[in-house]
C-alpha cells in the first residue's frame, strides 16, 4: 500500500508519500490529533487544531497544494481508530490554531460501520459546501480513494478554486 516514504520522521508536517495503485502516486498528508474537547461549539463534536511547524500566533499559514499531488487534511480519533478527512482546498489558508469540526455522529458511524460522512458549510467564501469523510483504519485505502474522488469533484465546482490554482 503506502511505500517509499520520502520523509523519515512521521512527525513532519506535511508528510509526503509515494504510493502504489490503487492510490494516487503522490500524497501529501497533514494529520492532526482529533479530539472531543469540552469547549467545542457543539458539545461532543470532534475537532483538529490547524497549526503548522514554525507558525506563530496571529500568523496565517497555507497548505502546500501542488499540481499532481493529492493533499489530505486529516484528523485521527485514537479512541475509535478512525481517520477524518476534510476538504484541504476549503481550508488551504488559515489562522494560527484554527479549529475544524466533525460531528460525533459521523465519527461514531465510521467506528461502527467502517465509513461515515457529512456535509458542512465552510464560512469562507459565502458558505462553501464541504464533504467530510470519516473512515475506520481498516478501511483506510477505500477512504483515501473516496477522499480523492471528493477532492476532484470539489475542484470542478469550487468558487475557492481560482485562489488555489
Amino acid at each position: 500500500m503506502l511505500t517509499d516514504l520520502e520523509t523519515i520522521s512521521v512527525t513532519t508536517k506535511p508528510l509526503d508519500l509515494l504510493c502504489r495503485a490503487p492510490l494516487p502516486r503522490k500524497v501529501r498528508l497533514y494529520v492532526f490529533n482529533c479530539t472531543d474537547h469540552p469547549s467545542e461549539r457543539k458539545a461532543g463534536d470532534y475537532r483538529i487544531q490547524l497549526r503548522l511547524p514554525g507558525q506563530r500566533r496571529r500568523q496565517r499559514a497555507c497548505l502546500a497544494l501542488d499540481p499532481g499531488v493529492l493533499v489530505l487534511l486529516a484528523g485521527y480519533v485514537a479512541e475509535f481508530d478512525v481517520f477524518v478527512f476534510w476538504d484541504a482546498i476549503a481550508h488551504s489558508e488559515f489562522p494560527y490554531s484554527k479549529g475544524i469540526q466533525v460531528s460525533a455522529t459521523t465519527v461514531h458511524h465510521a467506528a461502527i460501520h467502517g465509513q461515515g460522512g457529512q456535509r458542512r458549510e465552510v464560512r469562507r467564501s459565502g458558505g462553501y459546501p464541504e464533504q467530510v469523510l470519516a473512515v475506520r483504519a481498516d478501511r483506510l485505502v477505500t477512504g483515501l480513494r473516496r477522499r480523492e474522488e471528493l477532492t476532484r469533484q470539489s475542484l470542478l465546482k469550487s468558487p475557492i478554486r481560482s485562489s488555489v490554482t
